[in-house]
């Protein structure tokens, strides 16, 4: 099945920025005044915005920084250590927001 062929393609950027937006409307990290960072992503001629507050935008930053480095760590010459928590299976190990 090629990749255009896959019903969630059409979908794919729309379902990433609600997912993203009620997780950030769930989580807000600063005042609601304080001012919004929009992340913009467009598939097929359509955009689909999401609102940011600062310190979302840093934990966004972080969790991908975090993902990269279990990824790096899970190549045969990696630690093998999770990235975001760094191998204790505990969930605030390693945060800084």
């Amino acid at each position: 099945m090629s990749r255009e062929d896959h019903p969630i393609d059409s979908q794919r950027a729309a379902m990433l920025a609600a997912a993203l937006q009620e997780l950030f409307d769930i989580y807000p990290t600063d005042e609601d005044t304080a001012p919004a960072v929009t992340l913009t992503l467009a598939e097929s001629g359509e955009e689909h915005t999401v609102k940011l507050q600062p310190g979302q935008v840093d934990w966004l930053t972080t969790v991908v920084m975090d993902e990269a480095r279990t990824c790096r760590n899970a190549h045969s010459d990696g630690t093998g250590q999770c990235g975001h928590c760094g191998g204790t299976g505990k969930a605030s190990e390693g945060t800084t927001f």
